[in-house]
């Protein structure tokens, strides 16, 4: 019968799962170096498994390790209780968010303020950032968790989806194809298109349906933002294919929302790290993003982008 492990052995595992290194997590458990490096093998000898593997001067967790830690939240939160701090109050702990900039000023912080209004002293930083920046701010610890709308990878982050909606196509409200009930690629060929910048990966999936259907749009411009292409669709420039999360409401001035078809699939995800677990402030917002999708009296949480026309040719 193997030992039991100590808690102080599974502070070392969690230290180095957090720090990456033997040396960053002495640093921060106030022990030296070789304390640390005696205890992760004290605990893998006692839980009969290989915890760690170094790659490139750091240490990587192996999933057995990963899937321990994930077991250790209960204890740690009894610990911090004993200490006088109850772990159910979010507001022990700050929370640090990023998202790209339409999720954070279209739709984050509003949900933050209705989440700092029910956890009053919660302290919350939201972090704007592209995509890729994202995938480093979530890897390099620097955030508790992200938020986006691209299908992003790394082994180190996962994606968990808590919204899903259908692509609109939006124009003026006087454009000639406001008359149709829906959009398709055959309609917008050769009209004037308001595209997204080749890098973004949504724009390579719309070329391809446009590249099925056997049609060529005319590409008058190029935006970075959903908010720049609305804009240019309100002032006549063109027509514009675009996720209505968190954009679109009913009643938008001066504008006409179609839904768009064959079906083109966004998804939002929350990014999370896959080696370090969520603390409970963390899930705590989660949970508070999920409530707040599914009463969207759009009815956004339940993905369809076409609930956001009110009527064919009528207030869009």
């Amino acid at each position: 019968m193997r030992p039991r492990a100590s808690i102080r052995e599974y502070e070392v595992l969690r230290a180095v799962i957090t720090s990456g290194t033997v040396t960053a997590a002495a640093h921060r458990l106030g022990v030296s170096q070789p304390a640390v490096s005696r205890l992760l093998a004290q605990l893998e000898g006692n839980v009969g498994v290989t915890l760690f593997e170094r790659r490139g001067g750091r240490l990587r967790p192996t999933a057995e390790a990963v899937r321990l830690n994930g077991k250790l939240d209960r204890l740690f939160d009894a610990l911090t209780f004993l200490d006088s701090t109850d772990p159910a109050d979010p507001v022990s702990q700050p929370l640090r968010l990023a998202a790209p900039a339409t999720l954070g000023h279209r739709f984050l912080a509003s949900a933050m303020a209705s989440f700092m209004s029910q956890n009053p002293g919660q302290m919350i930083s939201l972090e704007t950032c592209t995509s890729n920046g994202l995938v480093n701010l979530v890897v390099d610890d620097s955030i508790d968790l992200g938020f986006t709308s691209t299908e992003l990878t790394h082994s180190a982050m996962e994606l968990i989806p808590f919204h899903r909606t259908l692509a609109v196509c939006v124009m003026a409200k006087d454009h000639p194809l406001a008359r149709h009930d829906v959009i398709t690629p055959e309609l917008l060929d050769r009209q004037n298109l308001i595209a997204l910048m080749r890098r973004h990966m949504v724009r390579t999936r719309l070329d391809q349906v446009f590249t099925r259907a056997g049609v060529t749009p005319n590409r008058v411009a190029e935006v970075a933002t959903g908010v720049s292409a609305l804009t240019l669709a309100r002032a006549g420039v063109g027509v514009a294919v675009i996720c209505p999360f968190p954009l679109l409401r009913r009643g938008e001035p001066g504008l006409a929302i179609r839904p768009f078809q064959p079906e083109f699939v966004y998804r939002t995800s929350f990014a999370v790290s896959t080696v370090r677990p969520l603390s409970k402030p963390v899930r705590a917002f989660m949970r508070h993003i999920q409530l707040a999708v599914r009463s969207d009296p759009y009815e956004m949480g339940a993905g369809s982008g076409a609930s956001l026309v009110k009527s064919p040719h009528g207030a869009d």
